[in-house]
């Protein structure tokens, strides 16, 4: 079984190699179906937890130690180095443990024919601006969780594979569509690149981004507006409430276990949060800076295959309301933002999909 994993900030995403088809695995959690597994993990009883039980753990006030965002965390340090809030758990053990306990959900919950024995051939994904280190860190934990890594992608190429994919009858020889941007918005990194779309070649043209800007620095954010002091349960809890906005809302509802929820106004914390997004912005001009030192023309709509939004924090309704009044009809939202990274690293793993790749 062939497999593309998104290895998230806030979610993991895996997307299957089945008959020319690449659809998203689905676990079992108590009856109820998720499409994804949250990084999460915490310690109860010395026991390291991860996933959707220690998202439970965290929920129910169990968790003696408890951090969100395993993939954040564990970039930014040494793979020996110990992860601060875990006492006793190293930045490679944490990242290991994660995907073991993803390969055992993959078998015994998913909703996928899979094997204990069976070879489970992956491509993975990383943010494109990642160190070596990062990069090292997570081949070496998928092997160890049992998975064989059969390549490395930067997420927005994975994602342009995906849109190429779906648009193939649109980019034949004779299209003048040359390249598309991607605009990555995750959970703890922002990526934007440019990925050639010529002769279903895949070409990493040019790429910028900010190794620590995602939906976290928004959650954080939702809890300096309503006044409440950060922590794992309540940067969740702002998760959960961010991602109930839609772009109608006007009051945001934030609900903490105990007591009446909080009310914050949108306004309010869109114009706290435009600083972030004017940020992602700078780096996209900068990413078109350097198509011009190519030779490629960013403002020939003729060129560009449109601009791409992946990635969960990209659902945030202030960063689609200032990317529509920067690209207009020229931005694209993709289907499934969540999935759309696992789903081209899929077609990428898929021999029949006689994809390209060079990054």
């Amino acid at each position: 079984m062939r497999l593309g994993i998104d290895f998230g900030t806030t979610r993991t995403v895996v997307a299957a190699v089945q008959d020319g088809r690449h659809p998203v695995a689905a676990f079992d959690e108590g009856g109820e179906f998720r499409d994804h597994v949250p990084g999460i993990a915490a310690l109860r009883g010395g026991e390291l937890l991860v996933g959707w039980e220690a998202a439970r753990a965290l929920a129910d006030g169990s968790a003696e130690h408890a951090l969100r965002s395993i993939k954040r965390v564990a970039g930014a340090l040494a793979p020996d180095a110990p992860v601060p809030g875990l006492p006793g758990v190293t930045a490679l053990q944490l990242v290991t443990t994660f995907l073991t306990a993803l390969r055992r959900g993959l078998v015994e919950r998913a909703n996928l024919d899979l094997d204990l024995d069976d070879g489970l051939e992956v491509m993975v994904a990383v943010p494109a601006n990642s160190a070596s280190r990062q990069r090292w860190l997570t081949l070496e934990a998928f092997r160890r969780a049992g998975f064989t890594p059969i390549g490395l992608l930067n997420e927005p190429t994975a994602a342009a594979v995906e849109l190429a994919h779906r648009h193939l009858g649109g980019l034949e020889r004779k299209s003048p569509k040359r390249y598309v941007v991607v605009y990555d918005l995750g959970g703890g990194t922002f990526d934007t690149s440019a990925v050639s779309l010529e002769g279903r070649r895949f070409d990493l043209i040019a790429s910028e981004g900010l190794a620590r800007l995602g939906g976290d620095d928004f959650d954080a954010l939702i809890l300096e507006v309503a006044g409440i002091p950060a922590s794992a349960d309540a940067l969740e809890r702002a998760r959960e409430a961010k991602e109930s906005l839609r772009p109608t809302s006007r009051r945001l509802l934030l609900e903490l276990g105990t007591g009446e929820p909080r009310s914050i106004d949108v306004a309010e914390l869109y114009a706290r949060a435009q600083p972030l997004i004017d940020r992602t912005l700078a780096q996209t001009d900068l990413l078109f800076d350097r198509l011009r030192q190519c030779g490629i023309d960013p403002d020939d709509p003729r060129e560009r295959g449109g601009v791409y939004l992946v990635g969960g924090a990209a659902g945030f309704p202030a960063v689609g309301r200032a990317l529509r009044a920067r690209f207009g009809k020229k931005l694209q939202l993709a289907p499934q933002p969540f999935a759309a990274t696992a789903i081209g690293l899929a077609i990428a793993a898929d021999p029949d999909a006689h994809v390209m790749i060079h990054e």
